[in-house]
């Protein structure tokens, strides 16, 4: 969150005084901007704050561009992309996603809350649960222990308190549980101001399960319930690919993607990783043309070291104006719960026939679907069993998941079940991908709570390291 500077507190006590002294005098309306409201409702709160998720956090450069060029989606061949492929990523990189993720996200969200149970909108306190854990599990999964319970108090407490890790995802489980009870709920009607689900409170609640099965999922290394309860969970979420949560950019000045605007500004910095695009190019995988742009028809991302130059570029399911930017698809559900039934030895035939619908779901949510590849993929893994299947279905969902976080999330609590090499080069800082974020320079440098001494090697609470 954002620290407010000693210099700063000084100047703001000293207009406090002043205008303590003044207000005898001076006409407090004077100065109020009718165009201003310092009111904002509940449906115009709500598409600002989906709008700042997808751009700041979810869609975000400064955590899925970074994560997607450790997974080797992209390479980073020029400047910080390239420190990034290096595993560079300092203190002072993270600064602009923990300030906008606590001082923008969240506490809009702390405020639609409010609003909501002061009104008793059950859509809305159902919707702001949602995305409160959608905000905090992605912040959680990177830097670990967050501060929660005292944050947002603003000038009353600029030193909060961090909770565990642990403590977050009980937050987590909690505030979905909620949000299902609540869009559960008879009185819970459409609403207005929410453009990613039409203020449909039914499409909340099979999100709300979904998301409950992924957050239970990352804790399969410290629950051992985690794949039995995620798959009871999953069970009630999406059921077809039009159900999708995805913010949809616009291709206008201002309403652009993320990283669409990052690939304008500083193209050169990064192409597709030779990893990824070689998988799709063995696999004739008919995601490759959008998920890939070729150069001089060509199609070849850049190895370890590579400048970058006549490397492919990322495509435009990511990389166009308009491209959305995904929080939960039904692609992933069924990879979700082909998983847990692999994991909870259900037989191998609903797990192949899971690993197959989720093909088909990631298909055509990228507008590719093939009759004739499905036909032909669902014959090739026909006696798939054993880790065999298992690792098909972490690569299918590695490669349906493309430039999202959760892939990252895969390969940490799996332990690298797809096969990923690290960075063998000389110029790597690290002999491993790293495992996590460093804290916010900012926040170490006011918040004297925050924990010392981590490094990007380190792992998160629930990325336990097997005996």
């Amino acid at each position: 969150m954002k620290n407010i500077k000693f210099k700063f507190i000084g100047v703001l006590i000293l207009a406090v005084l002043v205008l303590g002294s003044c207000k005898k005098w001076i006409d407090t309306g004077i100065n109020v901007n009718p165009d201003a409201p310092t009111d904002v409702p509940m449906s115009s709160l709500l598409p600002a704050i989906q709008a700042n998720m997808a751009y700041n956090l979810q869609g975000g450069n400064d955590l899925t561009r970074v994560t997607s060029i450790w997974m080797q989606y992209f390479q980073g061949v020029g400047r910080q992309s390239q420190g990034e492929a290096n595993y560079i990523w300092h203190d002072g990189d993270v600064d602009n996603l923990w300030n906008t993720t606590y001082a923008t996200v969240m506490n809009d969200l702390v405020i639609l809350t409010n609003k909501a149970v002061t009104s008793n909108n059950k859509t809305f306190m159902g919707i702001s649960d949602v995305l409160m854990a959608l905000s905090l599990g992605p912040i959680t999964d990177v830097f670990g222990d967050i501060p929660y319970t005292e944050a947002f108090q603003g000038m009353s407490n600029l030193n909060p308190a961090f909770n565990s890790q642990q403590e977050i995802y009980d937050t987590i489980i909690s505030r979905l549980n909620h949000a299902i009870v609540c869009l559960s709920d008879p009185k819970a009607v459409i609403i207005h101001g929410d453009i990613m689900y039409g203020g449909d409170p039914s499409l909340w609640l099979k999100a709300a399960y979904g998301l409950k099965a992924r957050y239970i999922l990352h804790t399969c290394k410290v629950n051992t319930n985690a794949y039995t309860d995620a798959l009871a969970a999953v069970k009630q979420s999406l059921t077809d690919v039009s159900e999708d949560l995805s913010f949809q950019f616009y291709d206008g000045s201002g309403y652009q993607n993320p990283f669409y605007q990052f690939m304008i500004q500083r193209g050169g910095d990064m192409t597709m990783h030779k990893t990824f695009t070689d998988m799709l190019i063995l696999r004739v995988d008919p995601r490759l043309h959008v998920f890939v742009s070729p150069v001089d028809t060509i199609w070849d991302g850049a190895d370890w070291g590579s400048t970058g130059e006549n490397a492919s570029t990322p495509g435009p399911a990511v990389n166009s104006g308009s491209s959305a930017v995904p929080f939960f698809t039904y692609a992933e559900c069924l990879f979700i719960k082909a998983e847990c039934e692999y994991k909870t030895l259900a037989p191998d035939a609903d797990v192949r026939t899971d690993l197959v619908n989720g093909l088909k779901a990631s298909l055509n949510q990228y507008g590719v679907y093939s009759d004739a590849y499905v036909a032909a993929y669902e014959a090739a893994t026909s006696t798939f069993t054993g880790d065999a299947l298992y690792k098909e279905v972490m690569v299918q969902k590695y490669i349906a998941l493309y430039d999202q976080l959760e892939s990252y999330n895969d390969w940490r609590r799996t332990d690298n079940a797809i096969g990923l090499k690290a960075n063998p080069t000389s110029a790597a800082q690290e002999t491993e991908i790293p495992r996590r974020f460093p804290y916010s320079l900012g926040e170490k440098s006011y918040n004297s709570n925050t924990p010392k001494n981590v490094t990007i090697i380190d792992r998160v609470w629930w990325d336990k390291k097997a005996k």
